[in-house]
């Protein structure tokens, strides 16, 4: 593995629910965007600063295939992705989709590699405690030294910061070329 690998929870644009698991010489950083401040820019100054490898992102990056005029797409609302994961219609998420589809296109622009992943998708191969996942404030901890692998200790302090690090463990997997996939190439992949 070489360079910097980043794990993303993509929120919306001013709730500072956006965080960042940062992956360098060995050691996870953890960061989040402020509340009221353009979450947007924040990641493109993250990114600068720290010039990663490969991104792992936690939204959309594709409309369903018959929204991108692709034959033999007939469905306007999900992907096939979305449909195998469980996940939300790209469409539903709208605003937000647009943005992350934005922010990938700048990414790649720069000779950045950037994936769409989904944190449930890894939760559940880490066989962490899904009735518990997202619910349970006092599961945090045991969360994270399950996503951590006993690499670091006690970096994330909310959920969105746990999607962020769970983000970051399905790029790391893209890294080493062993990630699972979900979709179709030409629509849009889903990894974890």
């Amino acid at each position: 593995m070489a360079g910097v690998i980043i794990g993303i929870d993509f929120g919306s644009k001013k709730s500072g629910f956006t965080a960042v698991a940062l992956y360098k010489n060995g050691r996870v950083e953890m960061l989040q965007a402020a509340k009221n401040k353009d979450a947007d820019d924040f990641l493109k100054g993250v990114v600068e600063a720290n010039a990663p490898t490969v991104i792992g992102i936690d939204a959309p990056l594709s409309l369903p295939g018959a929204l991108q005029g692709l034959d033999g797409f007939e469905n306007f609302h999900m992907r096939k992705a979305d449909l195998d994961a469980g996940a939300m219609s790209p469409m539903f998420l709208g605003g937000l989709t647009a943005r992350a589809m934005e922010f990938a296109h700048w990414c790649r622009r720069q000779g950045i590699s950037v994936y769409e992943t989904y944190p449930k998708l890894v939760a559940q191969q880490l066989n962490l405690d899904m009735n518990r996942y997202k619910k349970d404030p006092g599961y945090m901890n045991e969360a994270e030294a399950a996503i951590l692998k006993g690499k670091d200790k006690k970096v994330a302090s909310n959920w969105h910061q746990i999607d962020a690090l769970l983000a970051l463990e399905a790029a790391l997997k893209i890294d080493e070329k062993c990630a699972n996939s979900l979709g179709n190439e030409l629509e849009g992949v889903i990894y974890f």
